[in-house]
């Protein structure tokens, strides 16, 4: 059986006062990336993970962290990390030939 990469992205609302903190919290997770910030109380984060399950934990760790409002699933895509693989390995073709 083919190994899954799961990509998604989340959308955290928190209380500003907590924002550095949960930021801290995410970073500690492999996988998990910053992809930007609202000094008002926002998290825009892409997780790489194995499986649905380790998202849902997550998600389910997040929400209970100090100061987090709300947490969103944005998006959600599984592929095999064999084609994932093959897809990156072309566009760095595509740009080497640019």
């Amino acid at each position: 059986m083919n190994a899954q990469v799961h990509i998604s992205s989340l959308v955290v609302q928190l209380r500003p006062g907590r924002l550095e903190e949960v930021a801290r919290h995410c970073r500690a997770h492999d996988g998990v990336e910053i992809h930007a910030t609202d000094p008002r109380g926002k998290l825009v984060l892409v997780l790489e993970t194995a499986g649905q399950r380790d998202i849902v934990a997550f998600i389910e760790g997040l929400q209970r962290a100090p100061g987090v409002l709300s947490v969103s699933l944005v998006y959600h895509h599984a592929e095999s990390a064999e084609e994932l693989d093959r897809e990156m390995e072309e566009m760095s073709d595509d740009a080497d030939a640019t």
